[in-house]
């Protein structure tokens, strides 16, 4: 006999016993699931070397089929445990262990093995002489050489009675502690959406909003087709459609919302420069009722379906108002100024939560600190009480949905440092944290039956290249760019002829420099988290950009080839510049004060153009005036409209079109044009400053333009089009 010897592998203040399969740290116990354990060891065995993707699954799961997201979670789940860089993601291959371990191997001393012989040998049975049974010897010459006969190994022999008892007593121990334990041993909680499969459950690229009904049979989801909205039922069982609500031409369809009993489908949309407007219709479809007015995100319902909770935003503040379904019995339970430090958003779009008790309700809050700026989860009661949910700090939260037992949420939300918008489970009320979904996608909307086993998502995905039209030809462009997620979110014409554009890959947002004709692409910024919307200096030295790399949304320059880095604003949230004409000064937006501001390019403090909430500005290329979006009242259209660059009131041009997109300059300094959306087709249209009708300017194919740039001398147009496509996901509860 010989003891088996347990087998360590010790990395950081870790260690991973492979005999009862645990990861300890410090000698204490690190809660893993075993198929993390399982992942752990296999990167381990296999370190400093990538394991591809499927190589790990199949060695995980030999005998079924699973997602990608099972391995992404245990993956992610192994981070959170570690909580240091052991494991590194090769993009689109798989993960390598990088830190360096240790091997070493210690006795067990409760557990021994009798090892099997590996030389050939023949057994026989003996008989004794004074008890009834048999001894097995192996090579009686080899029992003669040591001097130990086969009896003299045999304890003697109890009695039938005894062994009677003492198996009936042991029988009984047995069924005691299988009843303790049954009843008293602690079981684990069910970690709703541990193991996930998903499902596209819409291929057309056009449904924007979702919901599914608290019983899973029905779902119900917004398509928008050429710029018509409509809202669509399908049987979750046979895949029929219903049409529930005829096309619409309206801008904003902030989202559905199901009566708990199923029988109506509640839903928001605004049109350009309305009021955003609540509606109900029957769920497998009738006559729709309107019910308020002056709503500004998708609403949630009390538990007894007779209250609804939203969001009412005005320019300065936010509110949640609470009030009867039928409109009436307004209250306002919680205010908050875009000054404040913990403020309701920062988006109107995104609706509170109500929990299934009907006692609090969730809802998202962005924080300023002097150090960062992030968003979280807070908790409101129905006496106005606000106290935080989790210590987990986002960019960015969107829709959140409770589970039907009132112990955690499910959320949409964007990782600090930024990244995809992934789906998030928040245990309540302990606040604990846990990526569900994990890969490339954006997810924008989601729903969840009441027995917490399906939800829906909404998947998007954008992409875009550049191209660049002859201001005399702009029917024939000429595509430079081609990975698919370029000027997503900017680009600028420098004096050489140069573009500086964005470009979204490996969860980062980056600068990238190139020339006309698209051969030589140089990358100007990295590891600096989210950059974009940036702009050249007339006299092409410097960039200025918006930037997140240390927490806040500020201002940011850098020289043309991407050195000394300054940060130049240092306010809550800023964005949107522009360079004046002489390159001395950037005009920007705060988001928090809602002003316009100039400050120097050398950075300094900023001075603002008047006391008017506006947004969006950009420097005219004479260097006259200030273009931008200004709403005259609150209750008012939003306009086009300039201010002096020196600063004064803003004069209105005209109001903002139906489907306004990005906008700038024409490069003669007399009109404004903008990125417009006419029955799904993307377009470039010029509004004149004397008021006069827009007129169209290109006649392209369909699709977004997500940002466009006119080159100094005003013979080239450049622009980022593409497709923006959004689907239904179905996702299942696989269990453990």
């Amino acid at each position: 006999m010989t003891r088996e010897n347990r087998h360590f592998y010790e990395f950081g203040p870790f260690r991973i016993d492979t005999f009862n399969r645990q990861l300890l740290r410090d000698e204490q116990v690190v809660p893993l699931k075993a198929k993390a354990i399982d992942t752990l060891l296999l990167l381990i065995q296999n370190r400093g070397d990538l394991i591809e993707k499927n190589e790990l699954m199949q060695r995980l799961w030999p005998d079924s089929f699973v997602e990608e997201a099972n391995l992404t979670q245990n993956i992610y789940t192994l981070r959170k445990a570690l909580g240091g860089d052991y494991i590194e993601t090769i993009p689109r291959r798989g993960y390598r262990f990088v830190a360096e371990v240790k091997e070493s191997g210690l006795p067990d001393p409760d557990f021994l093995i009798i090892k099997e012989r590996t030389r050939t040998s023949f057994s026989y049975e003996e008989q004794a002489n004074d008890a009834n049974e048999f001894v097995t010897q192996s090579d009686s010459r080899l029992a003669s050489a040591i001097d130990i006969s086969p009896r003299a190994l045999l304890p003697a022999k109890p009695s039938r009675s005894v062994l009677a008892r003492y198996w009936w007593v042991v029988f009984l121990i047995l069924i005691a502690v299988v009843v303790s334990m049954v009843f008293w041993w602690p079981r684990s909680p069910r970690i709703p959406f541990a193991n996930i499969k998903l499902a596209r459950f819409t291929t057309t690229g056009k449904a924007i909003k979702a919901a599914i009904s608290p019983d899973g049979k029905y779902l119900a989801h917004v398509v928008d087709e050429a710029g018509y909205k409509s809202v669509w039922l399908r049987q979750v069982a046979t895949g029929k459609d219903l049409q529930i609500v005829s096309p619409m031409h309206t801008e904003f369809f902030y989202g559905l919302t199901f009566s708990h009993d199923g029988n109506y489908i509640y839903y928001v949309n605004q049109e350009m420069n309305h009021l955003g407007m609540l509606f109900k219709v029957p769920s497998l479809g009738g006559d729709t009722t309107k019910l308020m007015e002056d709503v500004d995100s998708p609403v949630t319902m009390s538990p007894d379906d007779k209250r609804v909770a939203f969001i009412r935003g005005s320019p300065g503040e936010m509110s949640i108002t609470i009030a009867n379904v039928d409109g009436t019995g307004e209250t306002k339970l919680a205010l908050t100024k875009s000054t404040d430090e913990v403020r309701l958003g920062p988006t109107w779009t995104v609706p509170p939560a109500w929990s299934p008790d009907g006692k609090t309700i969730a809802i998202p809050v962005a924080v300023t600190t002097k150090q960062e700026t992030y968003q979280t989860i807070q908790t409101l009661s129905e006496n106005g009480t606000r106290q935080a949910l989790t210590s987990q700090r986002w960019e960015m939260i969107g829709r959140m949905e409770w589970l039907s037992g009132g112990d955690g949420l499910l959320v949409i939300a964007e990782e600090l440092g930024g990244s995809p918008t992934q789906i998030w489970h928040v245990a309540y009320p302990g606040g604990m944290t846990r990526r569900i979904t994990n890969d490339l996608n954006n997810y924008r909307d989601l729903s969840v039956t009441s027995d917490g086993k399906t939800m829906i998502a909404v998947q998007a995905e954008r992409k875009a290249n550049i191209s660049i039209a002859s201001a005399g030809d702009t029917g024939h462009a000429t595509q430079i760019t081609n990975t698919n997620f370029d000027g997503l979110d900017g680009l600028a014409w420098a004096p050489d002829g140069k573009l500086v554009y964005t470009l979204n890959t490996g969860g980062e947002e980056n600068l990238w420099l190139v020339d006309a004709k698209g051969t030589t692409p140089r990358q100007l910024t990295s590891h600096g988290g989210i950059n974009r919307q940036p702009v050249v200096s007339p006299d092409g030295r410097y960039i200025v950009f918006v930037s997140n790399r240390t927490g806040r949304q500020h201002l940011w320059r850098i020289d043309i080839d991407g050195q000394r880095p300054l940060e130049l604003t240092h306010g809550v949230e800023d964005s949107a510049p522009s360079f004046t004409a002489d390159g001395q000064s950037v005009v920007f937006q705060s988001i928090a004060t809602g002003r316009v501001l100039r400050i120097p390019i050398s950075g300094g403090e900023p001075v603002a153009l008047n006391d008017k909430a506006c947004a969006e500005p950009i420097v005219s290329p004479d260097g006259v005036n200030v273009a931008l979006v200004y709403r005259p009242t609150p209750a008012g259209l939003n306009q086009f409209a300039i201010v002096p660059a020196a600063g004064g009131e803003p004069r209105m041009i005209h109001e903002l079109p139906a489907h306004y997109g990005r906008f700038g300059w024409m490069p003669d300094s007399r009109a404004i044009c903008y990125a417009d959306k006419q029955e799904g087709v993307g377009n470039i249209w010029m509004q004149p400053l004397d008021g006069s009708a827009p007129r169209q300017l290109t006649n392209w194919k369909p699709g977004p333009i997500f940002s466009f740039a006119w080159s100094r001398d005003g013979k080239w147009l450049a622009f980022a089009g593409g497709t923006l496509m959004s689907d239904v996901v179905l996702i299942t509860d696989v269990g453990r």
